[in-house]
């Protein structure tokens, strides 16, 4: 059997007050951290994002783009409901099953864009789970 190589981009920022709305401003950076690599393919399989101050929303609405303007997409928007926590509902998670392979990661970054169905929420940490 193969090497199983696994890693993940992960956030280097937050975003607070996440909304109804894709905010540029409020983009999350997921940045990998794999030495002596110019480019890369990838093959995610899940997207992860943690949050908090959940206040009226149930679900999120996820993109994935090379550049921070969000013109040059890897994955279209997809919407996942938020589970919240069972002891505190204004914490959850949205995770979001991928299968796809990403090419040429030149500079080990994407840019995460996230959008509520209602209400706000504030972004703590997101992952990109690969394999390589």
């Amino acid at each position: 059997m193969a090497n199983l190589n696994l890693s993940v981009l992960s956030n280097t920022n937050t975003a607070t007050t996440i909304s109804t709305g894709y905010d540029l401003s409020k983009k999350v950076a997921l940045e990998m951290d794999l030495f002596a690599r110019s480019q890369i393919n990838i093959l995610a399989s899940m997207l992860e994002i943690q949050c908090q101050n959940i206040s009226g929303a149930s679900a999120v609405t996820c993109c994935i783009s090379r550049d921070p303007l969000g013109d040059d997409f890897v994955l279209t928007a997809t919407e996942t409901t938020i589970q919240t926590g069972l002891n505190d509902d204004t914490k959850g998670s949205a995770l979001i099953r991928l299968d796809v392979i990403i090419r040429d990661v030149n500079d080990k970054i994407l840019y995460l864009h996230v959008k509520t169905n209602a209400g706000n929420l504030d972004i703590v940490s997101a992952g990109l789970t690969f394999r390589y």
